[in-house]
Order: structure tokens, then sequence, then C-alpha cells
């Protein structure tokens, strides 16, 4: 039964993890990402299993079968699991019905919140709490050392806690959602109660026999020294352990996490690696044998070794740096994320796993000390484990809002290593063990000392942004040469995130100025300029007599600065970071001191719950989050997300969404197109810089002309804002125009949606970023190279009377991801003057350009040598569909050697035809002359050999809709 028991315990830690993860995630859906909303779910959850602890504890030893107890406990975690969403359906309508009234009072909405957090929470973690109890009695009435054995079932227990939440965090929510695996987990629960009840039944004999064994044996080990006062005081030290290893947790967890990337799997890996350390140091104390490891005294060596290694993690962070930056592009692998995960989870190890692992060894410690001569043991376990989880809730708090703002993160981990020198004092005090105390004194003196020195290096380090550099860039000095390079305006380690400025130590013109959130740079002044005016100046061009304004995010501030210089009535910024905020005055030549405007509302609070609390409605919503592989973020992308946002619109109003294509994948970025799309079916594509794009939308369509966007033009703060970022004039702004209304729908495809209940995003964003690389095959939909042919007639003829001056200018500084469009302004830069524009571009002589004139493709193709008949055909055919005139020909003919062709009789070589290619331009051809029937055609003939090509599956897509939706805003855009 004993190695039954031990695989259900296991299986329960890890449903219990499974929980939390699944469960933070729900009540951060309606609550917000906020870490005051975060801590205030922690706590109820902590604060229920101390409950738990200490209820069951106090009656476990009465018991007479405490298995079957546990087991109809199991049953009922998992029935309420069967029953979360449901719950918390109708939890989140009364958060919204009490808590719009409290939008403006953040104590009393945190109130309300840490209110339904207890109702929605607290009966499964105090039944969660009660287990360990209960396994602890049941030992005590059959073994002879249930000291022992409750410390070997922790350690299983937590182990398995490593499981669930390796499961969760990787693997469980983004196969299945949230839903689902709450479902999975409650079966499971409900499974090891029905296996734990059966065992129970089985062993009632057995269980009575060895209870007169362990209490007679129980009794003659009983040593006489042991009272209440030694209790008390194993009862401190396990708060005081339970407090310092969640602070340790929470103060290393963000210090990585500017090390490895603040993803939602580096938050695992790390919790993963501290819960695996306590897990260890559990194990390694069931295994201890010999009674003079098993005294009070002998608690003090691991809480100083403890202590030693945080003070050399302090001392060696550059190191640890340089190291994981080695390793990172060390390895062949295809791989990249899953390397990344296991050099993070290895570097998480030593420096969170080894202290939590002697750190966490206190507790089953103490349990192994109090079960000698014990008859109450499953109510001292109870008592223990009150005491540590309690522990761990005050270490929290403490840690996240008073310790880390106050002392910042190296001081407040410096604090903690010389606590633990201190504790370690402190027994050996108690203890008289003169040779400890000697060093536990002189280590917590020089752990004081560590902790006040070497702060800036540690901010440079942590603010650089160490996991986006390069190979190139890892050299031993480079931290070194950052410092000298760089110089740090402000720094703060707040409750939120980690925020610092940094500009160049030496000023000049061209200095930047940058923003950065947990070690992210999140805005610039020069950088990130186009996109920063863009996500102001795009909704406002499109919809010029908008009054109100929703910002999400501040960030530089330079977004909501530049809304000043259009004639609106308000500004509703909702950013949750109070660092973020501080840092605005070192932005505020650029965000024209937005924060003290007196039409700026700020609101101190997660968006989405501002949105959700206040039924104000806006003109435009402005969402410039982070980035999406960090943790937190997928929530603003969802499709429930946008839902709220459209509710919030006044008639006729547009939605701007920022999102980038750099560190990226093409899965990735039609996933946001697709779920935005899905909300709002008339959408705009705009590239506002070489891997930035902001997405307009709206349920509507709305004229998106030069004629609308000259209103701005004449106002003089935003033409000044558009001049700085070389739009110059209204006809230059649509060069930024990667998808019109008329083809933006059709570029993403069939596909799943990020939602609330199914977050792929922030499961597939990471692995993405730290795969490296860009998206790409969104600019195969582009109106301005290869789907030039789909632009509208008048937007196709601004842009191609563009002067040399003009194309070169909208793409000198901020450029493009579109390479065809790059190397198209190179040739361009290099043949300046009017005269040069006819000339016949030979970069690609047949790839549709808007900003060509006809005269600029050849007349004839330039067919190579080693073409094959068949190719140098389609060659010929496609120079006809470039010349106005002989296009209907060109199309007829490319279209003719489409059904001619045999797929099995060409080989896969530069010399053939790319029939994939030739389809889409016999395709271009035939809608070009307004032959819709026979365009799509000769796309359904390429689809035939080639049925994955993403042009032709476009084109498709685009040619399949019905006209009118096709074509639906044809008459706007012939301005």
């Amino acid at each position: 039964m004993n190695r039954l028991l031990t695989l259900l315990f296991f299986c329960s830690g890890a449903t219990a993890l499974v929980y939390e993860v699944v469960w933070s995630k729900y009540l951060a859906l309606m609550f917000g990402s906020t870490v005051q909303a975060q801590t205030v779910v922690l706590a109820v959850f902590m604060g229920g299993l101390a409950l738990g602890n200490r209820l069951f504890g106090k009656r476990s030893d009465l018991l007479e079968k405490p298995v079957m107890v546990y087991g109809f406990i199991e049953i009922a975690i998992g029935i309420f699991a069967l029953l979360f969403h449901f719950l918390f359906s109708f939890a989140d309508a009364m958060f919204v019905k009490f808590g719009s009234p409290l939008l403006e009072s953040s104590g009393q909405l945190l109130f309300l919140k840490g209110t339904i957090s207890v109702g929605l929470l607290l009966v499964p973690t105090v039944l969660m709490g009660g287990t360990l109890p209960l396994v602890a009695a049941w030992l005590q009435k059959r073994s002879t050392d249930a000291g022992k054995g409750s410390a070997k079932f922790y350690a299983i227990n937590t182990f398995g806690a490593v499981f669930g939440a390796g499961l969760a965090g990787f693997f469980l929510v983004r196969q299945f959602g949230l839903p689902t695996t709450l479902q999975i987990a409650g079966v499971a629960n409900l499974l090891i109660g029905v296996v734990a009840i059966a065992l129970s039944k089985k062993e009632v004999l057995a269980a009575n026999i060895a209870t007169k064994v362990a209490t007679t044996v129980a009794a003659q080990n009983s040593p006489a020294w042991l009272g209440f006062s030694h209790q008390t005081f194993i009862c401190f030290l396990v708060f005081f352990t339970g407090a310092v290893s969640l602070g340790l947790e929470v103060l290393a967890s963000r210090s990585l996490s500017m090390i490895f990337g603040a993803s939602l799997q580096a938050f695992s890996v790390m919790l993963m690696a501290f819960i695996l350390g306590v897990g260890g140091g559990g194990l390694w104390v069931a295994s201890l044998r010999k009674p003079r490891f098993l005294q009070e005294s002998a608690m003090s060596i691991p809480l100083l070794i403890a202590a030693g290694l945080i003070g050399l993690f302090l001392l060696t962070i550059e190191q640890w740096a340089l190291l994981y930056l080695k390793l990172r592009h060390s390895s062949g692998m295809t791989d990249k994320f899953l390397y990344h995960q296991v050099i993070s989870t290895l570097i998480s190890l030593v420096i969170i796993g080894i202290p939590a692992a002697l750190i966490g060894s206190v507790l089953p410690l103490g349990m192994r000390i109090l079960s000698r001569g014990s008859t109450n043991f499953g109510e001292q376990v109870g008592k223990l484990l009150t005491f540590n989880t309690l522990g761990a809730v005050f270490g929290a708090l403490i840690t996240g809002f008073v310790l880390m703002p106050l002392l910042g993160l190296r001081t407040a981990i410096g604090l903690i290593s010389v606590l633990l020198a201190l504790a370690a004092l402190v027994i050996a005090l108690k203890n008289k063990q003169s040779k400890l105390i000697t060093t536990a004194s002189v280590t917590a003196g020089v752990l004081l000392l560590v902790s006040f020195l070497g702060r800036e290096s540690w901010q440079y380090t942590l603010s650089s942004g160490i996991f986006r550099l390069s190979a190139d860039e890892v050299t031993s000095d480079y931290f070194s040469k950052l410092r000298e390079r760089d110089q740090l305006l402000y720094y703060r380690d707040g409750t939120d995130a980690t925020v610092a400025v940094v500009t160049d130590r030496q000023p000049r013109s061209t200095s930047e100025r940058v923003l950065s959130i947990n070690g992210k740079p999140d805005g610039s002044i020069i950088g990130d300029l186009s996109t920063e005016y863009l996500l102001a100046h795009l909704p406002m061009l499109s919809r010029p007599q908008s009054k109100d304004i929703f910002v999400l995010g501040f960030g530089t501030g330079i977004t909501a600065g530049a809304l000043l210089g259009h004639p609106i009535e308000s500004i509703t910024v909702a950013e949750n970071c109070a660092p973020v905020l501080e840092a605005a005055i070192h932005f505020e030549p650029w965000n024209r001191g937005v924060l003290t405007n007196k039409l700026t509302r700020l609101y101190r609070e997660d968006a989405r719950t501002v949105l959700k609390l206040s039924d104000k409605k806006y003109d435009i919503i402005i969402s410039e989050p982070s980035n999406p592989w960090t943790s937190g973020i997928g929530s603003v992308f969802t499709r429930e997300f946008y839902q709220l946002a459209a509710s919030r619109l006044n008639e006729g109003g547009i939605v701007a969404q920022w999102f980038h294509i750099y560190e990226m994948n093409d899965d990735v970025v039609e996933l946001v197109l697709r779920t935005f799309g899905s909300v709002f079916p008339v959408s705009e594509i705009w590239e506002t810089r070489n891997g930035d794009l902001i997405l307009l939308g709206a349920k509507s369509p709305w004229e998106s002309s030069p004629t609308v966007f000259a209103e701005v033009f004449t106002r003089p703060e935003p033409r000044k804002d558009l001049e700085k970022i070389d739009l110059r004039s209204p006809e230059s702004v649509l060069a930024r125009q990667v998808c019109s209304q008329k083809t933006a729908f059709a570029v993403p495809g069939d596909g799943p949606l990020q939602s609330d209940a199914l977050p792929i995003l922030e499961y597939e964003a990471p692995k993405a970023f730290y795969q490296g690389g860009a998206a790409y095959r969104l600019f195969l939909a582009d109106e301005r190279t290869y789907q030039a042919a789909f632009a509208s007639e008048a937007k196709r003829n601004a842009l191609s009377n563009f002067s040399d001056e003009q194309v070169v200018d909208v793409f000198r500084r901020y450029g493009s991801a579109n390479l065809a469009l790059m190397e198209y302004v190179s040739w361009r830069a290099n043949t300046r003057g009017l005269s040069r524009m006819r000339e016949v571009y030979h970069g690609g002589p047949f790839v549709d350009l808007i900003f060509r004139l006809p005269q600029t493709f050849p007349t004839r193709a330039d067919v190579p040598p080693d073409a094959t008949g068949l190719l140098t055909q389609f060659l010929h055919a496609e120079a006809l569909i470039h010349q106005p005139a002989t296009r209907t020909e060109g199309a007829e003919k490319m279209e003719a050697l489409l059904r001619s062709f045999n797929h099995q009789l060409i080989d896969d070589d530069r010399s053939n035809p790319s029939i994939e290619w030739y389809a889409t331009k016999a395709a271009q051809g035939h809608f070009l002359e307004g032959n819709l029937a026979r365009a799509l055609e000769c796309v359904e003939l390429g689809l035939r050999h080639f049925p994955g090509d993403s042009q032709l599956l476009f084109m498709k897509r685009l040619l399949q809709a019905e006209p009118a939706k096709a074509l639906r805003t044809a008459e706007l855009s012939n301005w």
C-alpha cells in the first residue's frame, strides 16, 4: 500500500500545481495581469493551504481511517475542478457588477478582487492543505518512524508539483486550453480519491495493529527535553524559511527573467527549479539516518551554506549572464527553443534550486524531530505546514511590495542572504556551537557588505537585454564596455517590473534614449519613433474627427503625447507599472508632458479591467503592449479582448493594434491577424518601420485616402511629427500601407484563434523568439510589391508617380522588412533623377512594385541561355502581361501554358519555370482586366500542382470572396 499511496500523493501534488497555474490564469483574465491582483490570488491560494493544514491537522490523529478521508478530499477537489469554469463565469459577472463603481478606488477594487478570490479558491485550497497531515496521521498508525515517512511523502508530493508545473506550463494548456485542462486534472483527482478509498478499506486491520506498535516504539524513543518551547522555536524557523524561500524565489526569478527573457516558459522553468529544490531537500532529510543529523542544531548548516551561495550569485551576476550567452549560442541544435529551456533549467537549478533545497530542508527536518515521542503527529505536521505556508505568504508580500521596491533587487537578495546567516547564528547560539557562531557572524558581516556593493554593475547587466544579444556580441569584456558606452538615467526595481532609461554616455545629435522594461527595450526616441508616432497618427489620419481616445500601455508616452496635437477632448491611459510612469519625465521633450496634461486621465490598472469595468466609449482604441512572447501579454491579443474593445467603440470607431514580425514566425503573425480579423472584419495592415506593424480594424469600412489624410496635415504638431519620420505628404503615408481594406481580410486564412480559453500565443510566440529569424509570408500579400495588382487604381497612380527623392525619403531611415521593396528603393537611390525613372529595373525585371511605371518593365524577356522551351514561353508571356496594351494576350498565353503543364515531366531546377509564380502572374493579369473568374481559374491551376503555396492561397481567398466583399471598399479607395 505504501508504494501505491506514494504514487497517489505524487499525482496529487501534480494536480495541485496544475490548478495553481490554471486558476491563476483564469483570475488574471478576470482581474487583469497586475502584480497586485496576482499577489492577492497567491495569498488566497497559500492562505487556503495554511488553513487546511491547520484544520485537518488538528483532527487527523483522531481519525480511524485518514487515508479514506484523504480519498474523499481528492474526490471533492476533483468535483470542484469540474465545476470551476461555471463558477468562474458567475464570479466574473459579479466582479463586473460590483467592481464598476469601484474603478476609481484602487484599494476598494483590490479588496473586491481578494473577496472574490476567497470565494472561488478557499474551499479547494483548504481541502488541498489537508492532504499531508492526513498522510502523516496514517504513517503514525503504521510506521515506527513517521517523521521519516512524512519527509519522504512531502518530497514525493513536491516532485509531483514539479511535474504538474511542467505539464501545465508547457503542454496541457497549450494543447487543450484552460477548461479542458481543469477537467483532466479534475478527473485525475476523482481517480486518486477512488483508489485511496479502496486502499483504505483493504488496510483496516493492518492499520489497527500497526498503530499499537508505532505508539509503543515512539514512547520508548521520546526524548525528555522535547517540550513546548522547542516546538515553538521550530515553528518559528519553519515560518522564517517559508518566508525567505518564497522571497528568494520572487527575487531570483525576476533577476533571471532579465537574463533568460521574461517569457511564460522562463517563469515555469524557474518555478520548477525552485519546487524541485524544495523536494530535493525533503528527500535528503528523509534519507538521513544518523541521530546527530536529526537535531535542531543541524538546521544551521544548510541555512549558512544557502546564505553563502546566494551571496556568491550576487558577486558573479556578469559571469552567469556571459555563461548563459555562450551556452545559448554554442549549440548547433535546430530546436533552439528546446535548447534554451535546457540551459535555463540548468542555471535555474544552480541559482534557485540548490538554495531552495537547503532552505527547504528545515521543514521536513522539523517533521522528523517532532515525530519522536509524538502521539498527535498529524496535528504537528499540520501545524508546521501552517507556519511554513503563512511564512511563504508573508515572504511573497513583503518581498514584492516592500523589499524589492525599497531596496532594489540586488540589495533585497543580499538581505535574504544576511537573514539566513543570522538565522544560522541564532541556532548556533541556542545550541552553543562555538565554531558555527564565529562562522555565521563573519558570514553575515561579509554578506551585508556584499549587499551594498556592486549595485551599478548589477543594474547595467540586468537592463542590457542580454537574452537578445547575438553570438558576435558575446565577449568577456562586453559588460565593461557597456558601462563605458551607456549611461543609466533611471533604474528602479518596482513591484510590477524593473524599468531603466538608457542613453549614450557621450551626448551627440544622434544619441538614442531607450526605455527598458525587464531588460527588453520597449520604446525609444529614434529607433521606435516612427512606430510611436504612427500608432497615434494613423488612426487619426483615417478618422480625423475623433475626440475620445483610449491608450493601452504608456511606454515612453510619445504615442499618447502625439495625440495632444489633434483637437481631441480626452485621452484615457491604462498603465499598471509605476516605474514606467516615473520614467516618463526622461521623455518629456518628446511626449509633450502628457501625464500632467488636463486632457489625460490615467488609470493605474490593467487595460482589460478598465475597459471591462467602465462603459465609456471611445472613437479610437490604441493597443501598444509589450512583445507577445513576454509573460502576461497574450491576454490583450485574444478574441475576447478584441470583442471587449469593439464594444467600447463609438459608431465608426477604429482599433489600432501594434505587432511585430522580427523574432516571430509566419504562423504566429497569421494567428494574430486571424484573431484580429475575427472581430474586425474590415482592417488594414501598415508597416511603420523594418519589423513593426500596425493593424487598423473596425466593424465597417472607412475612407482611407490622401483626401482624408490631408486634414491631419493641416494641423501643425501632427505635421511636424510626420515629417520627423519622413512622411511629408498625405500620399507618402500610403507608402507605409502593406494591405488595404480590399486585401487585408484575405491574408491569414483558416486556422486557430488566440482566445482566453486557448492562449496559443503565449506558448508559440516564445518559441518563435528563441528560434530567431523573422516572419516574411505577410509580404507575399503586400500591395506595394507582389500584390500591386490588387491595389486600387488611384493608389497605384499616386505611388507610381513618386519621384526618386520621394521614394527614397520615405524608406531612408525606417526601412521595410519587405526585401523586394528595399532592393528597389536602393536601386532608385542609386539612379536619382526623374530622367532615370524610365529606365528598366533589372533588380527584378518582372517584380511588381507599386512605385514602378509600366515603361520600367522590359518589353521583351531576357531569356537565360539554359532555359527550357517552356520557361522561354512563360517569360515572353510575362513580358506581355506587364504592358497594358498586351496584358490580356499575355494572361491568356500564360493560362494556356499552365493548362498544358505536366508536373511529372519537369525537373525542379532553375532552367525550368516556377509554375506557382506564373500562376499568380496570369491571375493578376486577368484581374487587372476585370476578369475575376479567369483569374480564379489560373489560381486553381497553380494550386493543382502546389497546393500549399502561400501567394496562391491568399489570392484564392481574395478572389473567392463575394465580389461585394472582395471589392467592398472600391468606392472608398477610388478617391
